[in-house]
């Protein structure tokens, strides 16, 4: 074969990889410009607007049930209805459809208030296993391949297993006898047979590290009209294994701010603040933890702490790149700091990371150099909109983060 032929072989294939990559990186960027759903307010209309690349139209086959769900009235905490619109290319070519909820029109009171948050979880959860010293000086592992980390023990010998030092209690009570655990993994209930290593006199171990209760400080993004909260924009998640906590119940008290810790890259910053775990210093129960935000029962009270009145959802098509504010109370009082939005995830894969955003109010950098641990939830404001919440940091950058959708919130505020 010539040098020539060889020569013109390897165009051509580059050409081709060349090609391929395009038609990829094009795919991909349409995607995402593409949102797989929306949600509108009931009695309005979808208001995506086609261009000369994609053009929206509601599917045929769905034209009759768009009126009837449009108009229903709320009967549901959040979503009346759902029909279909599909995106095309050029108007030609079929590309995906997109869902749209339709949702009650309602107002949201913005928080900015920074909470304590005790939650309580199910079990006790296992970080991981050890091996462990017996009195006879030898070493044991009696708990390996038999137990998984983020299993939760639920019972031991079928009693119930609701903390550490009750489950450190029943092991010691029935000494070197072999004992059963119940355990929940990932939503399967299961028991495990474990003999107990005697680590001293009448002193037992299981060779398992475990947590129970957990608490901290976060930001209140909202409530509703009937008294319910959102907050957090993210789930709580163990700090060990990053595993979602599975809550029984929990408890929202009145935080204490009495310091702060700058970000800068590489280490996250953090409110400093402090908890009175007292009766009269609950502000809301927490019925749900999940992947975006914990969610419950305002108090009366914490409703009187919210400085702004109620003010209408901004849905993520409306949220546009560029100027905003987020709320906040690093002192006493809720104040408003200026940010960027400097990019839109319409198609909203990572739903708690709808937003890239960042600070720019200057008041704000100094105090804290930009996002920071327990700023989370903050509630994001565009066009006198309640539109998302501060969700996460840069961690290289601390004056960058994420932010998640208010519908997001709203839609997910009873699921996993």
């Amino acid at each position: 074969m010539s040098a020539k032929r060889k020569y013109r072989r390897i165009l051509i294939g580059l050409l081709i990889i060349s090609t391929i990559f395009t038609c990829f990186f094009t795919y991909h960027m349409i995607d995402e410009m593409i949102p797989d759903e929306i949600s509108i307010i009931e009695g309005t209309e979808a208001n995506l607007k086609s261009n000369l690349l994609v053009q929206y139209t509601v599917k045929k086959e769905e034209m009759q049930e768009v009126d009837l769900q449009t108009s229903r009235h709320a009967s549901q905490d959040t979503a009346t209805g759902e029909y279909k619109i599909q995106a095309d290319l050029f108007g030609l070519i079929h590309f995906k459809d997109v869902e749209v909820n339709v949702i009650r029109n309602q107002k949201l009171i913005p928080g900015g208030i920074q909470v304590g948050i005790y939650l309580q979880t199910k079990g006790v959860m296992i970080i991981g296993t050890s091996p462990i010293g017996g009195m006879d000086g030898m070493k044991y592992e009696p708990a390996e391949n038999i137990v998984k980390p983020d299993d939760y023990i639920v019972s031991l010998n079928g009693e119930t297993v609701s903390s550490k030092s009750q489950l450190m209690f029943l092991v010691n009570k029935f000494g070197d006898e072999d004992i059963i655990l119940g355990l929940n993994r990932n939503g399967t209930y299961l028991e495990t047979r474990i003999t107990p290593v005697r680590t001293a006199e009448d002193e037992y171990k299981l060779g398992i590290w475990v947590r129970d209760d957990t608490q901290g400080i976060g930001t209140l993004t909202y409530i509703t009209e009937q008294g319910e909260f959102g907050a957090l924009g993210h789930g709580i998640s163990d700090v060990d294994t990053g595993a979602l906590l599975s809550s029984e119940n929990g408890t929202l008290y009145m935080a204490d701010i009495w310091g702060i810790k700058k970000g800068e890259s590489g280490n996250p910053g953090g409110l400093l603040g402090s908890i009175e775990y007292e009766e009269d210093n609950i502000i809301g129960v927490i019925t749900d933890n999940n992947s975006h935000g914990i969610f419950g029962k305002a108090d009366k009270n914490l409703a009187k702490s919210c400085k702004y009145p109620a003010m209408s959802i901004g849905l993520k098509q409306e949220v546009t790149a560029g100027p905003a504010k987020i709320l906040c109370a690093l002192q006493d009082e809720v104040e408003e700091y200026e940010i960027e939005i400097v990019s839109v995830d319409y198609a909203n894969n990572e739903k708690s990371k709808g937003m890239v955003i960042q600070i720019t109010d200057p008041d704000l950098l100094s105090k804290t150099n930009g996002i920071v641990q327990g700023m989370s939830g903050s509630p994001i404001i565009q066009n006198g909109k309640l539109i998302g919440a501060v969700t996460h940091v840069f961690v290289k950058e601390p004056a960058k983060g994420y932010g998640i959708f208010i519908e997001t919130m709203l839609s997910e505020n009873s699921s996993d």
